[in-house]
């Protein structure tokens, strides 16, 4: 019973392939990543022309390639520390938000 359980909990690799016709950068630097419930995105320099790229992903398929047209340094974002702002959160952060300014009744 023990070996069915732990084989259960084995981790995998998943490679993405994109499709020939998806201009996805060979050579990058990575930037951040974000995501929701079914996306994760990957913000990166393309580092043939340093144009800062999106690539999302829906489960292990690329489903989409923005190139933003923006043009970046690399050596800016070279030993920058990267830290993730959209989850998880803390009920902590939520109470923080300013109050609406619907919420106050009239007295």
């Amino acid at each position: 019973m023990g070996v069915v359980l732990m084989a259960s909990c084995q981790m995998t690799q998943t490679i993405v392939t994109p499709p020939a016709n998806v201009n996805v950068p060979k050579n990058a630097f990575f930037i951040s990543q974000s995501g929701t419930e079914n996306t994760i995105m990957q913000t990166i320099i393309d580092l043939e022309n340093n144009e800062m790229v999106v690539l999302t992903y829906n489960y292990a398929n690329i489903a989409n390639v923005t190139r933003t047209g923006i043009y970046l340094n690399p050596d800016d974002y070279r030993n920058m520390k990267i830290v993730g702002t959209d989850a998880p959160y803390s009920k902590g952060e939520e109470e923080k938000k300013p109050p609406h300014p619907n919420d106050f009744k009239e007295k």
